[in-house]
């Protein structure tokens, strides 16, 4: 089990910011996604990027998120309100982890949640 980088402190306090997910909520992504993070860190989560200090357009240039030809945008205040939590992991500033303790229900209750999927004018194609 490896150890998580988190950034002390560092905690999305506006409801109103985006969140970015590449490609869309598809649960069986999601639950591999999920999945994959149990079994390095021993918590199940999903990576997103914050939409603060940039624009979606500028995430959506970058790396990850250049490698999908759709994103999914929700919000904080979205996530939260499904029970989730959003903890500060990594190096970027921008990435989070979208974390839940049961992985059927903490996939579910993400793809629940409002959001909406547009194209990635930037996808590597």
């Amino acid at each position: 089990m490896k150890l998580r980088r988190l950034r002390d402190g560092d905690v999305l306090e506006d409801g109103d910011v985006v969140l970015v997910r590449g490609g869309d909520l598809d649960p069986d992504i999601l639950s591999e996604d999920a999945v994959r993070y149990h079994s390095i860190y021993g918590v199940y989560g999903i990576s997103v990027f914050a939409v603060r200090d940039a624009t979606i357009d500028e995430l959506a240039q970058q790396a990850p998120l250049v490698r999908f030809d759709r994103l999914s945008l929700l919000t904080v205040r979205d996530v939260l309100a499904v029970g989730m939590r959003l903890e500060p992991t990594g190096r970027n500033p921008r990435h989070f982890t979208v974390g839940f303790d049961d992985l059927g229900s903490g996939v579910q209750r993400l793809v629940s949640c409002t959001h909406r999927v547009v194209p990635n004018a930037y996808h590597a194609a």
